[in-house]
């Protein structure tokens, strides 16, 4: 079977003996895997998306995303890890480059002398500023390889932020439907203990009358109290959604968010066909390779310590008994010197070290390639269960229509005396479970598609943006 290599994989570094550094040739079979072409599932008439979020056409959500990126603790986190990776790259920087100082000294000396019994001190006093320079020569470009690092480590930084942006908004996303998924589920339990409690009362006042069996009513208020645990249910799973929002939104969790009774409805389908490497713009994919490449230079840096490290060293200042004489250029003491050093016996230190950056090098290897494995899967479990929900919706709307139809002759038969009254709640019971379940599958088919978004790392063709750097 052909193997398929995308340019994403492409970017993958592998030291090799007699390679420079730097060099992208990748195995023909990278870890033994096949990748396809494209991905299945979809609607093969469907357009592509314009961005994920104006998918759910939710200005209310826009509102909630935006704030959650600007508040969000666990986000505020993740950027400061990504100023402090920043800063490694400037100092590994700064390593390349001398390092210049400046020093004085001052000192004082006491010598006593003996001549017969008379006893002489002498005291001297010696100023010394001076201007030091100390400067490692990156000739096998060790500290280079070092910055180079540090650089993928922010790059990494960098592009964990970004994913955790998008999986900010996601979560709330998700976290707004599962609101409004259960503010719609309390509705429709309070619709059933009225409905219950009404029919209560028309039974109670047909036993009153001699019209109403005992059996039925007792049934009737099992109904009752039944419906009353599930409203009280379903509030308490609203207060929790609305409570786990807030927390997203960096409030504190008061419950105050208030929820619509309205989930939005999907008009944008998914295309069929969708490119593979649209899995190239993931975000933990970016930031696995990213991790990867830090770690074959840290191995590159690791072995060259075992090289000469070459360094220029220089010291310019002034030498003065007297403090008033310390600028005067004729007291002026220069030295420059060139300094070689070289590991000789170090107790196998720098081998275990080369060791250490090769495991954890291939270690980062691995990560990437099981990141982008899991990337696949996501995708592909995500647009296949896409087919399966929007079917199962088209058979639940069925069910509501057949079941509320249902409901109606059971009541007509019931009043006719056709039939009891068991046969009535079952009827009604089958209504509200195709309601509940119907509104559980809208709200799971928005939760897929968002989960299909992160799968893509964003909407389903690449902004213009990214085309025309291609």
């Amino acid at each position: 079977m052909k193997i398929f290599v995308y340019p994403f994989l492409m970017t993958i570094v592998f030291w090799m003996s007699g390679c420079s550094v730097g060099s992208k040739k990748l195995p023909d079979n990278f870890a033994g895997l096949d990748w396809p072409n494209q991905f299945g599932g979809g609607n093969t008439n469907a357009p592509a998306g314009a961005g994920w979020l104006a998918d759910f056409n939710d200005r209310t959500l826009d509102a909630l995303v935006r704030e959650a990126l600007s508040n969000n603790p666990d986000l505020r986190i993740t950027a400061a890890k990504l100023e402090a990776a920043q800063a490694s790259v400037k100092i590994a920087g700064a390593n390349l480059l001398p390092a210049i100082s400046a020093r004085a000294a001052s000192s004082r000396t006491k010598r006593n002398s003996t001549s017969g019994f008379k006893v002489t001190s002498l005291r001297t006093y010696r100023h010394t500023p001076s201007l030091d320079l100390a400067w490692e020569l990156d000739v096998w470009e060790r500290l280079s390889d070092t910055r180079r690092a540090a650089r993928f480590d922010a790059e990494q930084a960098a592009i964990n932020l970004q994913g955790a942006r998008l999986s900010l908004a996601a979560n709330t996303a998700k976290g707004w439907f599962n609101l409004a998924e259960t503010e719609l589920q309390t509705q429709l339990a309070q619709q059933t203990l009225k409905s219950y409690t009404n029919n209560l009362a028309v039974l109670e006042e047909g036993l009153q009358r001699g019209l109403t069996k005992v059996l039925d009513v007792r049934l009737m208020q099992t109904s009752v109290r039944n419906a009353e645990n599930t409203l009280q249910l379903r509030l308490r799973q609203q207060d929790a959604a609305g409570r786990s929002l807030e927390v997203l939104l960096g409030r504190y969790p008061k419950r105050e968010v208030a929820a619509t009774a309205k989930l939005p409805s999907l008009t944008n389908n998914v295309p069929a066909g969708l490119p593979a490497q649209l899995i190239e713009r993931r975000p933990d994919v970016l930031a696995a390779q990213r991790g990867y490449l830090a770690s074959h230079y840290r191995v590159g840096s690791a072995k060259k310590d075992r090289l000469p490290k070459i360094s220029l060293t220089a010291n310019y200042g002034t030498s003065s008994d007297e403090l008033k004489d310390v600028l005067d250029i004729n007291n002026n003491i220069w030295n420059l010197a060139t300094n070689l050093t070289m590991p000789i016996f170090d107790a196998g230190k720098i081998k275990s070290q080369i060791k250490r950056a090769e495991a954890l090098r291939e270690q980062a290897k691995y990560q990437y390639v099981q990141t982008t494995l899991q990337a696949f899967a996501e995708v592909e479990t995500t647009l296949a269960a896409e087919t399966f929900l929007n079917q199962q919706e088209i058979a639940l709307r069925g069910a509501v229509t057949e079941a509320t139809e249902a409901e109606s002759l059971a009541q007509e038969d019931y009043l006719a005396g056709l039939t009891d009254l068991v046969t009535v709640l079952e009827a009604q019971r089958r209504v509200f479970d195709a309601k509940r379940s119907l509104i559980e599958i809208q709200n799971l088919r928005l939760q897929n598609r968002i989960d299909i978004y992160l799968a893509l790392g964003g909407e389903f063709s690449k902004p213009e943006s990214e085309l025309e750097t291609e």
